[in-house]
């Protein structure tokens, strides 16, 4: 009986380092972690929402159930934080006590939610229910000082992805991009811009695998997301550096540079299918047919093309390469994030 007894304790001491080991690289940790029952939580959470939007045939009413599983998932965390330190003390409870086990969950409970319902009996008992009730307003305090900060993330995401729609339209497209600069005459000088989205997306590789939780954080409109507007803006600079429209095309490259290890470090976070080897970029999911009716529209609307198309195409399939099979595997994780290139010919969206 002593034996078991023991085993009870040290089972829960275990589980209880494990519980906190969890909230700690979850929540403070700055680093990227693979948190088993993070990933869990989200994992069922999506399968969940998934399920409720398959049922809805309104696009708006199935964004909203694909929006809300994340933050849901998050709010749960401390719930199940919370619940597996209240099982674990039990467990030391019932061990030093050798009680009840309906008293040990009782006292565990009361003393975690620090109410005081249940006495302990021993002094021994008392001072593990002290630390249990220092807990518990320890993983209050985390949650309350870690929201604010993954919100104002969050936000900052956000607004740079509005601004990008109010010049590309919603889905960002980057033929309207272009055409739309060219229009007031700042084509240009699109290079500042390109410096924004370089800092854009080294904030966006360490944020969203830091706290990963963000990539399922939807935008307050259907037709607005993180993605499609990196992978649009990123299109964007590859088609401006290809075609040779804008003189001074470095800060081009080094935004994509950036662009592309951020969404390859997030992608490889969720275990996203490795990049093409730059050999065989002829596999990239965007066809000839779709670039060729990107450069008719621009074609059309004014904007001259100096480079010769096959030169700009082969230049576009080597920037595209580097994140193609990112912006594909992070798009059917996080559900219904449409392509640009969707809508034009000979592209459905899925490596050809």
């Amino acid at each position: 009986m002593i034996a078991l007894r023991l085993a009870t304790v040290a089972a829960g001491a275990i589980m209880l380092v494990w519980i906190l080991a969890s909230a700690i690289r979850t929540v403070v940790i700055p680093r990227p972690e693979r948190v088993w029952l993070t990933r869990v939580t989200f994992s069922v959470a999506r399968v969940a929402a998934n399920m409720a939007a398959g049922l809805s045939s309104d696009p708006v009413q199935r964004d909203r159930w694909l929006g809300m599983f994340g933050p849901v998932a998050l709010l749960m965390l401390p719930v199940l934080w919370s619940l597996g330190a209240m099982v674990a003390y039990a467990l030391v409870y019932w061990g030093i006590d050798g009680g009840s086990l309906l008293y040990a969950l009782e006292l565990s409970g009361s003393s975690l939610t620090t109410l005081g319902f249940v006495g302990a009996d021993t002094t021994l008992l008392r001072m593990i229910a002290v630390s249990q009730g220092l807990l518990g307003l320890g993983l209050v305090a985390l949650m309350i000082s870690f929201t604010p900060s993954l919100y104002g993330t969050f936000s900052r995401r956000e607004v740079a992805v509005g601004r990008f729609t109010v010049r590309a339209g919603e889905p960002p497209r980057p033929a309207e991009f272009i055409l739309r600069l060219d229009a007031i005459g700042q084509l240009q000088d699109v290079g500042r811009r390109w410096a924004d989205w370089e800092d854009w997306f080294v904030e966006l590789g360490e944020t969203h695998t830091s706290f990963p939780s963000l990539v399922y954080f939807r935008s307050m409109s259907p037709d607005r997301s993180w993605l499609s507007a990196a992978e649009a803006s990123l299109d964007t600079a590859a088609i401006i550096s290809a075609t040779g429209m804008v003189a001074d095309g470095g800060q081009a490259d080094t935004m994509i540079r950036a662009g592309y290890l951020a969404l390859r470090s997030i992608a490889d976070f969720f275990d996203v299918e490795p990049e093409l080897d730059p050999a065989d970029r002829d596999q990239i999911s965007v066809t000839r047919a779709s670039f060729d009716a990107v450069l008719d529209k621009l074609e059309a609307g004014g904007c001259d093309l100096p480079n010769e198309r096959d030169d700009a195409w082969q230049s576009f399939m080597g920037w595209r390469v580097n994140y193609d099979r990112s912006v594909l595997g992070l798009a059917q994780m996080v559900g219904q994030v449409d392509s640009h290139w969707k809508a034009l010919p000979g592209t459905d969206g899925s490596a050809s």
